[in-house]
């Protein structure tokens, strides 16, 4: 059972006989909205309950269902981790247990980046998803293997990913091991990972 199917037990087991297993879920693309800087492509939106969060992806999906239908199921491509991400980020959000479903405002980009690079203190890093922002002030703590990496960095690409999802299979003891951004918020708080986001809303 990889993480995502594991997080969507643990919800599964959290809601079960509370009525919201028979709620419905909406999932739309929102093109304007303010992406984390450290995710790209679009960003999709789920709403549960009034509550809103969302999961940035290049595989976006628009559809209307019940929750119950997530419960039990595998999800054997990006395209549908991403969505049920995005499913877990709202649930959790409403479930009152996740407080980042959306990124931060451009104003706290900076000082968000800023924090970060104290954080990882000149670590080798293995960034687990594409982050081209990333990719870039990074550069020169990167490394290619988790075996080589000190830290190790999963944005909502990596959690979706092939690569990624076998990146946070396993456990690497003593490796440091964080989230980052929305995208990832609801997953982390589940399984109780690691979850830099100190800016989101």
């Amino acid at each position: 059972m990889g993480i995502i199917e594991e997080s969507v037990h643990l919800l599964e087991e959290r809601v079960q006989g509370s009525g919201c297993e028979d709620g419905v879920v909406n999932l739309r693309v929102d093109p304007d909205s303010t992406k984390c800087p450290y995710e790209h492509g679009v960003c999709m939106v789920a709403t549960f309950g009034g509550k809103s969060a969302e999961f940035v992806t290049c595989e976006p999906t628009r559809a209307t269902t019940k929750l119950s239908f997530m419960f039990g199921a595998t999800f054997e491509n990006p395209g549908v981790r991403a969505a049920a991400c995005a499913i877990i980020n709202a649930l959790t959000g409403f479930l009152c247990i996740n407080r980042v479903n959306h990124a931060c405002v451009p104003g706290s980009h900076q000082p968000c980046l800023v924090e970060l690079k104290k954080k990882i203190n000149c670590r080798k890093v293995f960034l687990a998803g594409s982050s081209p922002r990333l990719e870039m002030e990074l550069q020169a703590f990167l490394v290619e293997t988790i075996e080589d990496a000190e830290v190790i960095v999963v944005n909502g690409d990596g959690l979706v990913s092939g690569e990624g999802v076998r990146s946070v299979t396993f456990s690497y003891p003593g490796k440091e091991m964080i989230f980052i951004g929305p995208s990832t918020s609801g997953v982390a708080v589940l399984k109780k990972i690691p979850h830099w986001c100190p800016y989101g809303r």
